[in-house]
């Protein structure tokens, strides 16, 4: 199972890099990352997450071969397990089938993804240093390019589960028997992400929608997967370029009425004195959109450059901020309620590199 309202921020990073740095959990089942997080973290975060429910040998189905502790651990977890489920109103456990991790990336374009993972190649995900296990793992991500709103907006509202018999035949009826069914997801989804929806602001219909095209979005992201399986996944946002932008408040239509209509203050002043044209006030951050629908934000933002810091390679350090949202934080306790960091560096790699990794790739380290 996992564990309940709980994200490791660490998880974003490859294992290696956080091998001595300090545990960062947050206490949310929603999460948005706005900023120039790296590349690979969405894939990063979704290895770590199912890495963290591979089952130990010792909880195996086939004990053969097991030495008599290992059999003694499972015999001890079968019973914890019982007692929970005895607790919880249900029979004992032992036998049923353990939740098995699975996670759902959307994306608007295939190309544009592979795009930025190449860009700046991790040396731990393409590097002489990956494995098989990272290999199977990565065959257990079920990723889908969504290349419109539209398809965004249809895959959403249209996800399902092959236990529901109900959407199998609504589907059969449309004709398209012999072809996979797009919105059916072959497993439950236990990590869900949504990346770049900002990409689809450029639409034409989009552009001129204001905040509402950006917060529907975001809305139907959070409610397909709410009912879709208990319990329910894991939500994450990735929308790097959402850190700088901004929105109308109010739609094409209703902004063209206001046009010439001069009135005494539509001029303010900042808190520094600088005036604010009534076109300004009428935008709102995207990030006062996302903090509506996630638990935490956070936003990730370039440091002041450190030169050649690591091994005579260009280095670049970056620092991660996550606050919780008005609504998560009026519920928490005052010191989870406290915003919470983490600093990580990336490091470029040269042709002399010492572990032979190909130039120009990017080695993470995560400094706290």
């Amino acid at each position: 199972m996992l564990a309940e309202d709980s994200f490791e921020l660490l998880d974003l990073f490859p294992a290696a890099s956080t091998s001595s740095a300090q545990r960062v959990a947050l206490p949310a089942s929603s999460l948005a990352f706005i900023g120039p997080l790296p590349d690979s973290s969405l894939i990063h975060l979704a290895l770590n997450h199912l890495r963290a429910g591979e089952v130990p040998d010792y909880l195996s189905d086939d004990d053969g071969g097991l030495s008599e502790k290992a059999r003694g651990k499972r015999r001890e977890y079968e019973v914890e397990e019982d007692v929970e489920a005895e607790e919880q109103g249900g029979g004992p456990s032992r036998g049923a089938s353990k939740q098995s991790r699975r996670v759902l990336i959307v994306t608007p374009e295939r190309e544009a993804l592979r795009k930025e993972l190449a860009r700046d190649p991790d040396v731990s995900l393409f590097g002489l240093r990956r494995d098989g296990e990272t290999t199977r793992l990565l065959d257990l991500i079920d990723i889908r390019y969504l290349p419109s709103s539209a398809h965004l907006t249809y895959f959403l509202a249209t996800a399902y589960l092959p236990s529901n018999p109900a959407a199998q035949d609504a589907y059969a009826e449309s004709g398209a028997k012999n072809r996979p069914d797009p919105s059916c997801l072959p497993y439950a989804p236990t990590l869900v992400i949504l990346h770049d929806p900002s990409e689809y602001l450029d639409e034409p219909a989009n552009a001129s929608a204001g905040a509402a095209a950006y917060g529907s979005f975001l809305a139907h992201f959070v409610s397909a997967f709410s009912g879709l399986s208990s319990p329910p996944p894991r939500l994450v946002l990735f929308d790097p370029l959402a850190f700088p932008l901004s929105t109308h408040i109010l739609p094409a239509h209703l902004r063209s009425s206001r046009k010439g209509k001069k009135r005494p203050h539509d001029v303010d002043e900042t808190s520094n004195g600088a005036p604010v044209e009534a076109e300004e006030r009428d935008m709102i951050p995207l990030r006062r959109v996302i903090e509506r629908f996630f638990d935490w934000v956070g936003e990730s933002e370039e440091l002041p450059s450190l030169g050649l810091a690591y091994q005579g390679r260009e280095t670049s350090a970056f620092l991660l901020t996550c606050r919780p949202s008005p609504r998560t934080a009026a519920r928490l306790p005052p010191k989870q309620a406290q915003s919470t960091g983490i600093e990580y560096r990336l490091h470029r790699i040269g042709d002399d590199d010492p572990e032979g990794e190909e130039e120009g790739s990017m080695r993470i380290e995560v400094v706290t």
